[in-house]
């Protein structure tokens, strides 16, 4: 009984059709740039080799044909998914510098992800991306015209202006947009 345990807790191969199984139920459900993909596959390779050993040569070969192959389909684009995940994490209120790194972080091209930041706001209105994003995290934390009226206000703004500071807005923009009114941050959507 206990030798058949212990065969079942050893790490099962790893194959070329085993990585693409992995990478397509992996695109699945999310999205993902190709350098983000080469690193998902890598760490299951990492997961099924003995002792956690890194992917051998033949794998990393077999992890490169698979990325090949999800982004010669479409299934992979760094341009569309540097789009979706600025616009998203703007619609979070994260600011445009914070975006930037995120994208770089997962793999994308920094022309790519630098371009993707700059198209965020594409209106005639004249708002900049931190701007909505700014207002965007004011909503969601309920700062500023937001705020609970039960609430001391005095002792409030001074924590929610350093809250917002250490989310990566300026001093100007975020005091700017926690004096702003409720009809001011209502104009200001993405």
């Amino acid at each position: 009984m206990k030798k058949a345990h212990a065969e079942s807790r050893r790490p099962k191969k790893v194959s070329a059709a085993y990585l693409e199984r992995a990478a397509l139920h992996y695109l699945g459900r999310f999205s993902s740039s190709e350098e983000n993909l080469r690193k998902v596959l890598g760490r299951k390779v990492r997961r099924r080799n003995e002792e956690g050993d890194p992917p051998t040569d033949e794998q990393v070969g077999w992890i490169e044909d698979v990325v090949r192959k999800c982004v010669s389909y479409g299934y992979v684009n760094d341009e569309v998914y540097a789009r979706q995940r600025a616009e998203s994490l703007l619609r979070k209120g994260k600011p445009s510098r914070q975006i930037l790194q995120d994208l770089m972080y997962k793999g994308v091209n920094e022309e790519v992800a630098a371009a993707s930041v700059g198209n965020l706001v594409e209106d005639d209105r004249d708002l900049k991306a931190d701007e909505i994003a700014a207002a965007a995290y004011v909503r969601r934390r309920r700062f500023g015209p937001y705020r609970r009226h039960d609430r001391k206000v005095d002792d409030r703004v001074e924590k929610e202006l350093a809250s917002m500071m250490r989310a990566g807005f300026s001093y100007s923009l975020a005091k700017r947009t926690l004096e702003s009114s409720l009809e001011e941050l209502d104009d200001i959507q993405p």
